[in-house]
């Protein structure tokens, strides 16, 4: 079979591209957190773009710096307020007398011991669960260990400041000029392709804009009735806002996020709360909180994201379930977090491109 000279160009061209973008794979993580930011605060550009007075109007480059500008407000403030607190709750951990904390948890896990051994799950001559628990807490928490994480923060604080300017300069162009990326993928495209490439990108965006719009939406919720239910349930106020942060920032992780947030809460309610008798105090203390999460991560799973996703994801619960649990097995929590927004894109892709085939017909007839 002869090959096209044009074939072999275009194969070269595409294994040079792979390599310089494995090489650079941090310009790609910047580049992909802008379009993210844009896309979240595109509907405000929207809105900002329908302002007009007679022959007034808000230029681009203004509104670009205009959202942006409270875009990283609205996080500095968030950090300022969070950051705190976390500090003085990791050093309060650092502080607790390992005696005490194995005098609390070692009834309780005697019991769950027993428990194991009634079951056959567990033989007598096992460890002392309580104190290989309270030895691995002493690993994690102690004070070498804190003061060698903050003396790291220096340089932390440098490479957060590089990626801050560089997203807020590659969004502030994709904010200025909407069509910026699109126009640059076309670039790459054949001619005879062009027109259906603009529109798959057209929806691609539109889709993707109302999706990370709903993710911002349903953060905000949960973490306003995870701070609520935690300040109801007795807990001081900035314990409750951090448990909520902290819930809001671990709900992007489909699943697995609300997972890791309750038992984050249940680990600082039980600290709290740990000089107090555990029957009375601690116990009760604890259910309070495990009925806030069911109620608040319940309801978010079954009311609020189906209302919030609906336009945006349009798939079965069951098919959106199955894509995240394979990208989850492929590439770990990140796969998870870009498993629906990548799915949305190959189903508009396989709609514009692949229809002829049946699989693809059902799986992408309600977009």
């Amino acid at each position: 079979m002869k090959v096209n000279k044009t074939s072999i160009l275009i194969g070269i061209f595409s294994i040079i591209f792979l390599i310089i973008a494995y090489f650079l794979w941090k310009l790609w993580v910047y580049i992909l957190t802008a379009a993210v930011v844009s896309l979240i605060l595109n509907p405000l550009n929207l809105q900002l773009k329908k302002i007009r007075y007679k022959k007034f109007y808000i230029p681009s480059f203004v509104r670009a710096i205009l959202l942006l500008t409270t875009f990283w407000f609205a996080i500095f403030i968030i950090a300022y307020l969070v950051f705190p607190l976390i500090v003085k709750e990791i050093y309060s951990l650092a502080s607790i007398n390992p005696q005490l904390l194995n005098e609390k948890i070692s009834g309780p896990i005697e019991n769950i011991r027993n428990f194991l051994y009634s079951l056959g799950l567990l033989s007598k001559e096992h460890i002392n669960l309580s104190e290989f628990i309270v030895n691995k807490f002493l690993l994690t928490f102690n004070v070498s260990n804190i003061q060698n994480i903050f003396s790291n923060l220096f340089s932390l604080i440098i490479d957060i400041a590089v990626a801050v300017f560089v997203v807020t300069f590659i969004a502030f162009f994709f904010l200025k000029d909407d069509k910026l990326f699109s126009r640059t993928i076309l670039l790459f495209v054949p001619s005879n392709y062009q027109t259906e490439v603009k529109h798959v990108l057209v929806c691609i965006s539109n889709m993707l804009m109302r999706y990370f719009s709903g993710v911002v939406t349903d953060m905000i919720i949960v973490f306003i009735l995870i701070s609520i239910g935690m300040y109801i349930t007795g807990l001081s106020i900035n314990i409750a806002i951090m448990l909520g942060i902290v819930a809001a920032m671990f709900n992007i992780i489909p699943y697995v996020g609300p997972i890791i947030s309750f038992s984050t809460g249940m680990i600082v309610g039980f600290l709290t709360y740990i000089q107090y008798d555990f029957a009375d105090i601690i116990l009760p203390q604890m259910i309070y909180m495990a009925i806030v999460y069911l109620i608040v991560n319940i309801s978010d799973a079954s009311i609020i994201q189906p209302f919030i996703y609906s336009n945006a994801i349009k798939a079965h619960p069951l098919e959106i379930f199955i894509v995240i649990l394979s990208a989850g097995l492929l590439a770990g929590v990140i796969g998870m977090m870009l498993a629906i927004p990548g799915y949305m894109a190959l189903r508009i892709i396989a709609k514009e491109f692949f229809y002829q085939f049946y699989i693809v017909k059902n799986l992408t007839k309600n977009i």
